[in-house]
């Protein structure tokens, strides 16, 4: 049995991913946001500065509001919000 064989019958017990499925991954949203160390842990984030932000990094205009976002938390690159949706 050559080797290109024994991949193929590895593979055939293998989950296969439909294009659907791959589509949506690439397709969704970014929940986290990245904003100014300005603010402290627990504050929330201002309109315009989280619209500018969310526009920034995904290039799509923001379909949530301030309210639908988690208070600042901070990891080592620095502070962000998370969309609670």
């Amino acid at each position: 049995m050559g080797v290109l064989n024994k991949l193929k019958s590895r593979m055939a017990g293998a989950p296969q991913r439909k294009v659907a499925d791959v589509r949506e991954s690439v397709n969704k949203r970014r929940d986290t946001i990245r904003v100014s160390n300005k603010y402290k842990l627990g504050d929330i984030v201002e309109e315009n500065e989280l619209e500018d932000a969310i526009q920034e990094q995904t290039g799509d205009f923001p379909q949530l509001s301030v309210q639908d976002y988690s208070p600042v938390k901070e990891d080592k690159k620095g502070n962000y919000v998370i969309s609670d949706e």
